[in-house]
């Protein structure tokens, strides 16, 4: 199943991280005596129940005389760990350096010096590392492998492919010619977006939107000729590409080599009536969530799965968003565009800079359940819970819930602290309903992979806990190094 898009943050959703329980033992203080006291050990024992949602055991240790680690996890400033794919990136408190590890087995997958810039996914939804050496970018896969580097200067990595956009691009001036290139850097497709023609004043606009966006000349165009409106590529998955035309619509077209360019669909605000946003005025903007794996639906007495979508379908979550009416959701299949179920948020939402990449908004995604957790910046809720299959929501953090800080969804849970507590204990909520599963746990949560394998923090310990390896892995050649390492 593939992972959902949420670079960044999130996407993946890391935890607070406990920089001094971890980074160096802490200065015990004088004795009884005067005499400074030895530190104590660091302990190697688990003590106490794994969380909620974690399985397995202890896998090894990575602090302590005991411990069989990397260097970098010695660094008087600590690290933090973050969870991509299967692997764990270890970086540095103090500089720009940064670690790749197997999660299971703990083998060294990468490691250099690079600047980490966040997260983003592949055009299979799989998470990937923005990278940048100095000024040159690129794009780590959670093997360690270089996935994407760019074949021109100012070339753009997007879910995937790269973008490379006129020379002299800002948002208020997008227009001009675009070339879209696969992840080794071959042009796959290049065409003009081109500005709107000039209307006199007194005239009404035919179709245009209001930032120039010019979809009335798309109606207009000739059978089999290239549109004019188009616009710029804002998310990519696998055959396709999304373009934002700046004025409420979104269009998909094909990455297909044998016809790349290829119309494939269109989701417009002001002439889909489905989406029942043409009546408002100004017309939403559109900001794309994510594309987001839905969990296998549960069979009734008859055998037949009741929810929208079967085993690994991905839905293509949008929001639109106006300044003066409640955003509203919207859900569709990314192979056709077909309009899954549209939902209208507890209040307005701040509307996105123009042709905002794809990303979740601060959401929080448990794929085990199929709930997205999506804050709100209006309304009575400070963030709903949405079931992406049914479209509708499951529940919501009110008012008086506002302390509890969500960090991260795995296995049914969400993860977050208790901003109002006695103490900084995660607290561990039930994704479908809210209960509170657990608030006194035994080990604090740092990262968990999709794998299942987490980062368990207990005293001054970090454990390693998991399903232990498949098999025994096998004697491996000295970790990928930074594409800049070996430049003499």
């Amino acid at each position: 199943m593939r992972s959902s898009r949420a670079p960044g943050a999130l996407t993946c959703g890391l935890a607070v991280l406990l920089l001094a329980a971890c980074s160096g033992d802490p200065d015990p203080g004088p004795g009884p005596s005067g005499q400074e006291s030895e530190p104590a050990p660091v302990p190697t024992a688990f003590e106490g129940q794994a969380p909620p949602g974690i399985e397995g055991e202890v896998l090894r240790v990575l602090h302590g005389d005991g411990a069989d680690v990397h260097e970098i996890f010695a660094d008087p400033l600590g690290v933090r760990i973050s969870p991509v794919g299967d692997a764990f990136l270890v970086s540095s408190g103090g500089e720009d350096r940064h670690l790749l590890q197997d999660a299971a087995t703990g083998a060294d997958l990468w490691e250099g010096e690079a600047r980490f810039r966040g997260f983003d996914a592949d055009l299979d939804g799989d998470p990937v590392l923005l990278m940048s050496d100095g000024d040159r970018p690129f794009v780590l896969d959670a093997g360690g492998g270089v996935l994407w580097e760019p074949a021109e200067e100012g070339d753009l990595y997007l879910d995937g492919i790269g973008v490379r956009r006129p020379a002299e691009w800002s948002a208020e001036e997008p227009y001009g010619e675009y070339t879209v290139l696969d992840a080794d850097g071959g042009e796959l497709w290049t065409y003009e977006f081109a500005a709107p023609p000039e209307e006199p004043s007194d005239e009404p606009s035919d179709g245009a939107g209001e930032d120039g966006s010019a979809d009335g000349d798309e109606a207009a165009r000739e059978p089999g000729e290239e549109p004019q409106g188009l616009g710029v590529p804002v998310t990519a998955w696998d055959g396709a590409v999304l373009l934002d035309s700046g004025g409420g619509a979104l269009h998909a077209r094909s990455l297909d080599p044998d016809e790349p360019g290829g119309e494939l669909w269109t989701l417009d605000a002001g002439s889909d009536d489905d989406l029942g946003l043409a009546d408002l005025a100004p017309l939403p903007v559109p900001h794309v969530l994510g594309l987001f794996p839905l969990p296998a639906p549960e069979e009734d007495a008859t055998g037949d799965g009741e929810e929208a979508g079967e085993p690994g379908d991905d839905v293509l979550l949008v929001r639109w968003s106006s300044a003066e009416s409640p955003s509203v959701l919207s859900a569709h299949d990314p192979a056709d565009g077909a309009l899954l179920w549209t939902l209208e948020e507890p209040g307005p939402n701040p509307v996105g800079g123009a042709y905002d990449p794809a990303g979740p908004a601060g959401g929080l995604y448990d794929t085990a359940t199929g709930t997205f957790l999506l804050p709100q910046a209006s309304g009575t809720a400070t963030a709903v819970a949405v079931d992406l299959a049914a479209g509708e929501v499951l529940w919501g953090l009110e008012e008086e819930d506002g302390a509890f800080s969500p960090a991260f969804a795995h296995a049914g849970f969400v993860y977050g602290s208790d901003r109002g507590g006695e103490s900084d204990s995660q607290v561990v909520l039930d994704a479908l309903d809210m209960d509170v599963a657990a608030d006194d746990l035994d080990a604090h949560v740092e990262a968990v992979t999709e794998g299942g394998h987490a980062i368990l923090v207990q005293g001054r310990q970090r454990f390693v806990y998991g399903p232990p390896p498949q098999e025994e892995p096998e004697e491996s050649a000295s970790p990928s190094e930074s594409p800049g390492d070996d430049a003499s």
